[in-house]
């Protein structure tokens, strides 16, 4: 709430600063158009029926007193001690930061098979701890098993290692990761042989010449004598 505080204050301060410069600067301007604005106002409400500008009166007011009582209980109400007595020590007091021990659960849960990330809130509960530990698991863990090793773990760092009171019991907050999809492969498509090749078609041989037929004449005639 203090960051908060400082927020609030700083923008309020600065808004302050602007209007006081300005209505110095130019009185006559600014002081003339808000009395203006605020006579227009006035007859605007005035010009709206009774029981409208009651239920809206009346809505805005309660508006209002919520957020300021709101903003009342946060700056009144205790907040969180960020140390915290150890108490097995002798001839003194020593205490220890919340942020400290934050980090001592963290480190001391983070090795642990099947734990994937550790988020712990220390909280002091008069002089001892109180410790609500989220956690992510890996999926297909076992939880009773891992949910009874992380409770054991945190009272050892808390009790043993820091000294300090429990307040109750530790309380673990599992989450279990979501499992991972199975991929599906794709059923690669099968390569179909290739056809045998044909030989291509021998070309076709040229029809034999035959010779042209030739008609019978007869027997040769015989040799004539040659004249004397």
């Amino acid at each position: 709430m203090s960051t908060i505080n400082r927020v609030i204050i700083v923008v309020a301060l600065l808004a302050l600063m602007a209007l006081g410069t300005a209505v110095c600067i130019l009185p006559h301007i600014i002081l003339t158009n808000v009395g203006q604005w605020l006579v227009e106002l006035g007859r605007y409400f005035n010009s709206v029926q009774p029981v409208v500008r009651l239920i809206l009166g009346l809505l805005l007011a309660l508006f209002m007193n919520v957020v300021i009582l709101f903003l009342i209980f946060l700056e009144v109400r205790p907040g969180h001690r960020r140390f915290i007595r150890v108490q097995q020590v002798t001839g003194g007091m020593a205490t220890i930061s919340t942020d400290s021990i934050t980090q001592q659960v963290t480190y001391k849960l983070d090795p642990i098979p099947g734990v994937l990330k550790v988020s712990p809130k220390i909280n002091a509960k008069g002089d001892k701890v109180r410790a609500v530990v989220d956690v992510e698991v890996a999926a297909g863990s076992d939880v009773p098993d891992l949910a009874t090793e992380l409770m054991t773990a945190v009272k050892t760092v808390l009790a043993d290692s820091l000294g300090l009171q429990v307040y109750g019991q530790p309380e673990v907050r599992l989450k279990v990761a979501p499992s991972p999809t199975p991929v599906v492969k794709k059923p690669q498509p099968v390569k179909e042989k290739p056809a045998p090749e044909t030989p291509p078609p021998l070309p076709a041989a040229p029809p034999a010449e035959v010779p042209p037929s030739q008609e019978w004449a007869g027997p040769p005639p015989l040799p004539v004598e040659e004249e004397r």
